[in-house]
């Protein structure tokens, strides 16, 4: 079985080093960011236990940062691997604050291996994870799935993966492999979702399941062969804008050339809000599911209650201190 590196994005939005960089290009751009998209839960160390409790399989752990690092973090464990964005993206695209810019150029991070698996810092394991859950006779584990593409504020992005996925690919090309993409591990409500698109003489959309993602770093080499003029501007966007890309279009790439295993999702994807964060700190201490996302949102009345309400779940999932803190 082929080895297999964790990538994952962190920012510390109240590092003040970070605030001067980010407001002067915020100022420069015009732009207004919602202070959301950069805020911290506190829950980086759970990921770190989740990673050595329940895959400590992985044979080294990129951690793609601004340049800041949290205090208990044990740099000096043999299988962690400091990244800076200066290290691998290039200058002219730099400083960025646009994690599309920073995914698409992950491909470039020295020692990385052929075979990886993506991470937000918001995409946690919670239960013990095989090698083969991410990745098979060399090909990525992933559900293939038509959809449509919902109103939400990264629609354009997806219309922009999307664009030139149909501009590539012949919606046809599908019938090729296609029990891959009616696999029964998909469930059938997923399945007839499919089956009700396959009309379209293009590719409409994919589900997009918010979870780790594998990925082979050969594909981002192919998609810069492919797109590299587009992908050159949309790496000019200092932050997120209309215009984007997404690592997303790789995935859609590799799935239209059926360069996967069809695998059923075990994730699931929970909104942190007032409403439901009882419910989400239930299914976190439960380890309910084997990965999950969890997705921050604006209707959060008190930011450090739920706070501690998340941080006493993943207490009682993972208690024990891993070796990757101090």
């Amino acid at each position: 079985m082929q080895e297999i590196d964790f990538v994952i994005l962190w920012v510390d939005g109240n590092d003040p080093a970070w605030r001067i960089d980010f407001e002067a290009a915020r100022r420069d751009e015009g732009m207004d960011c919602s202070p959301i998209r950069y805020r911290d839960w506190g829950t980086l160390r759970y990921w770190f236990r989740a990673v050595e409790r329940f895959a400590p399989w992985v044979r080294k752990i990129h951690f793609i940062t601004w340049g800041h690092l949290p205090e208990w973090l044990d740099t000096t464990h043999p299988k962690l691997h400091i990244v800076r964005h200066e290290e691998y993206i290039p200058k002219k695209w730099l400083p960025t604050f646009n994690s599309n810019v920073i995914e698409l150029n992950l491909h470039r991070i020295a020692d990385l291996a052929e075979h990886f698996v993506l991470f937000n810092d918001d995409t946690f394991l919670t239960r013990p994870c095989r090698k083969e859950d991410f990745f098979r006779e060399g090909l990525p584990c992933d559900m293939a799935r038509l959809s449509i593409v919902r109103p939400s504020s990264v629609a354009q992005t997806v219309l922009n993966n999307l664009e030139l996925i149909n501009s590539t690919h012949s919606r046809k090309a599908l019938n090729n492999h296609l029990m891959k993409w009616l696999a029964p591990c998909y469930g059938l409500d997923n399945i007839l979702k499919t089956i009700s698109l396959l009309p379209w003489s293009f590719f409409p959309g994919f589900h997009d399941p918010h979870q780790p993602q594998p990925y082979r770093k050969g594909d981002f080499v192919r998609a810069w062969e492919l797109w590299g003029e587009a992908l050159e501007r949309a790496c000019g966007n200092h932050f997120r804008a209309a215009s984007d890309l997404s690592h997303w279009l790789i995935r859609y790439d590799v799935l239209c050339r059926g360069e996967f295993v069809p695998r059923g999702n075990d994730g699931a994807l929970l909104n942190l809000d007032d409403r439901s964060l009882d419910e989400v700190c239930k299914a976190m201490a439960e380890g309910r599911y084997r990965q999950v996302c969890l997705n921050d949102s604006v209707e959060v009345a008190d930011f450090g209650r739920s706070v501690a309400r998340i941080s006493e779940a993943f207490e009682q999932l993972l208690p024990e201190k891993s070796n990757y803190e101090h």
